[in-house]
């Protein structure tokens, strides 16, 4: 069990997965990513991990039936109900994935996660510096990390690096993240060791211009050394285009979340439901979920979804020996999406999610 937990971190970062194409992964004639439901190489591992420890979960009974009936009632009045399915699905994964790990008694977080996690995160920091400076994907072996092909000179393409991730923002969160972990556990580590992952955390946080990742640290900072606080020193130049797209996104979120407060438009189905509520969105990229964690449960799951999801920060919050780690997620949840669309950052909001639950 301990086994497949450590494997589990080692391989967090990748994304190697078998996509399946469906025709409810279209919009505006557009297939869009997320919309695709794809089986993960971390999916197998975690199946195999709750197959092992699902006897130790136990679960009051209320909250299975609330939960089952919830998700068929969303299911159900959802207008792409096959990626509403995969989505409930994924939930249900890592809810369980979480349990596992709060019940397993013998879990250590630096020898079963930081430890394993930081290994593989050489390898991809160090992709992510090849990748800048050849202004492209590296190609070989790192395909089977999970790493897409792409050309910075492609005008659809961010240029920066992605390294096995989807987009340089997820990576750049995903790296802020467990820098924190990094940091908390740096007597652990063999000194030099911790120093060169360190450094390259650092490059690669520049070098991905992530603008709410740096607006995390900076709030960060506030918060660590309170008397900086009357210090401008943050001058960020947001694009026009920037700005009017997650506006627009808001806007949107806001539509939907009047016309079905109550159990919102279905999970997974906010991007669906935007030629509904607006004709703003014409371009592949521009048909994205909006850029905010507790919007986009509140439009895809109404009232009900994000009470019980501010209960489960709520409760996390109250149980965690350090909070960094978890107000970096929040933070940069406030300004993008991917804590809860993309494998990697899911996956890292569990673990940090169970860590501080099984920490009670």
């Amino acid at each position: 069990m301990l086994y497949l937990i450590s494997l589990l971190s080692f391989f967090l970062p990748t994304q190697l997965g078998l996509h399946f194409d469906i025709l409810q992964s279209t919009v505006y004639g557009f297939q869009i990513d997320y919309l695709i439901p794809t089986l993960y190489l971390t999916d197998i591992i975690i199946f195999l991990i709750i197959f092992l420890g699902l006897r130790k979960i136990k679960i009051r009974l209320w909250i299975v039936c609330f939960f089952v009936i919830f998700a068929s009632f969303n299911i159900y009045i959802s207008s792409y109900f096959i990626p509403t399915i995969y989505k409930w699905l994924k939930v249900t994964e890592m809810v369980l994935l979480g349990l596992v790990i709060i019940n397993t008694k013998k879990f250590d977080v630096f020898k079963h996660f930081v430890r394993p996690l930081s290994y593989s995160m050489i390898i991809i920091n160090i992709l992510a510096i090849l990748q800048y400076f050849n202004k492209s994907s590296i190609g070989g072996i790192f395909y089977y990390l999970g790493e897409r092909s792409f050309l910075f000179s492609d005008p659809n393409v961010s240029p920066f690096p992605y390294s096995t991730f989807s987009h340089p923002n997820s990576f750049a969160g995903f790296l802020l993240v467990f820098g924190i972990f990094l940091i908390q556990f740096k007597n652990k580590f063999n000194k030099k060791y911790f120093w060169l992952l360190l450094s390259l955390i650092g490059i690669n946080l520049i070098i991905t211009n992530s603008l709410n990742v740096y607006i995390a640290i900076a709030v960060l900072v506030l918060l660590r050394v309170p008397k900086i606080y009357n210090s401008s020193f943050l001058f960020i130049n947001f694009s026009e285009r920037f700005i009017t797209h997650r506006i627009e996104l808001i806007k949107a979120s806001w539509v939907m979340i009047k016309e079905n407060f109550l159990f919102g438009v279905g999970l997974n189905n906010f991007i669906p439901n935007l030629p509904k509520v607006t004709n703003s969105f014409l371009n592949a990229w521009e048909l994205q979920p909006v850029h905010n964690i507790f919007l986009l449960i509140f439009s895809e799951t109404g009232v009900f979804g994000l009470i019980a999801f501010c209960f489960l920060i709520f409760f996390s919050f109250s149980l965690a020996t350090s909070h960094y780690a978890l107000i970096t997620i929040l933070l940069t949840g406030l300004s993008d999406h991917y804590w809860l669309t993309l494998q990697q950052n899911i996956l890292l909001l569990t673990y940090t999610l169970a860590i501080n639950y099984a920490k009670k």
